[in-house]
């Protein structure tokens, strides 16, 4: 070998020495090692017989689905139902998911993949835990950013860490949680045929007034009116701003469950929609502002061919307090001033 081939080779075996060392501190940085095939919660199927709750909390959020039986329910909402298929579809995924990918150990970018710890300022991270019947713990882990079709269309991952370690990972499981109380409940209060109903009853407390549908008309744009006709001089917004204005009812859904709380001394009464149906079925709901949340108690009243709903609404309602969407609250709560308007001369 020359002197000129040997400098030569030892160049070259330089560089690749400085680039080994370049991809290893990269992968250091975010991936160092893969490990398919070994179980995230190697010990869940065989605890599942003990599991009592699940916590789940992001930020200032929090929530603890409680199993009695077979059964969950809301622990933090005074024992609501909830929605078991949805917490079975969680455990399913936790016991499936296997470690794939052991990524960054450097606590600077943690926030990347949305692991940093919990109390971290804007953290995006999500502590979900699990605890037997004593309150012994029995997973802890904080879930991360989702990996979405990292292992071919339709099937992503999830980037995982144990809160009192370093180790960050990649499985392969979608692991979705969320404290929000509708994620895990069925969210429906109840659901109203609009065609069945005859005529609306709005109470603001600074005013009242009724939309009536006339007798034998079907429900649409032309079916509504005021009771005791439009106020002199104004006109409807809109062909369809009474029909609106009942179609709000048609579907109302929560986003918060409590057992009835004491309103405030000094508090506002509150206001009330009643709906009619044709067959005598009434549904009533009152609706207080608490803070800036809209909380509504629900009460169905009927015999008869109305006896079936009404027993249905009160099966769910009775004995809650729901916190509605706002959005729904301003769609039935309007003030007639909102759905009229002056006629142009």
């Amino acid at each position: 070998m020359t002197p000129k081939q040997f400098t030569g080779l030892t160049l070259a075996a330089v560089a690749s020495l400085a680039l080994a060392a370049v991809v290893h501190s990269r992968a250091d940085s975010w991936s160092t090692g893969a490990a398919t095939g070994i179980k995230l919660l190697p010990s869940l199927q065989r605890d599942m017989p003990q599991l009592s709750t699940i916590t789940m909390k992001q930020g200032a959020q929090s929530i603890t689905l409680e199993r009695k039986g077979e059964a969950w329910s809301l622990k933090d909402r005074g024992g609501y139902p909830v929605q078991g298929d949805r917490v079975r579809a969680l455990l399913l995924r936790l016991a499936d998911a296997e470690l794939v990918d052991r990524k960054t150990r450097n606590p600077e970018r943690f926030s990347v993949l949305e692991l940093e710890d919990l109390t971290a300022k804007d953290a995006k991270s999500r502590l979900l835990a699990l605890a037997d019947d004593k309150g012994k713990p029995l997973v802890e882990l904080l879930i991360g950013k989702r990996s979405v079709e990292q292992f071919g269309a339709g099937k992503g991952g999830t980037y995982i860490r144990r809160p009192a370690e370093k180790e960050t990972w990649l499985v392969n499981s979608e692991i979705e949680i969320n404290p929000a109380v509708n994620t895990w409940v069925d969210t429906t209060i109840f659901e109203a045929q609009i065609a069945q109903v005859k005529q609306v009853d709005i109470d603001l407390g600074s005013e009242k007034f009724s939309v009536l549908r006339a007798s034998g008309k079907p429900a649409n744009k032309d079916a509504y009116a005021f009771a005791g006709g439009l106020p002199d001089g104004k006109k409807l917004k809109s062909d369809y701003t009474l029909e609106d204005l009942v179609n709000a009812f048609a579907r109302v859904e929560l986003e918060d469950v409590r057992k009835p709380v004491a309103p405030a001394a000094g508090a506002s009464a509150p206001m009330t929609a009643v709906y009619e149906m044709e067959n005598g079925g009434k549904i009533t709901m009152k609706v207080r502002t608490d803070g800036d949340a809209r909380w509504a108690m629900v009460e169905a009243t009927g015999e008869g061919d109305a006896k079936s709903a009404t027993d249905a609404v009160n099966a769910k309602a009775a004995g809650w307090e729901f916190k509605l969407p706002s959005w729904k609250a301003e769609q039935i709560f309007k003030k007639q001033a909102d759905l009229v308007e002056d006629v142009k001369k």
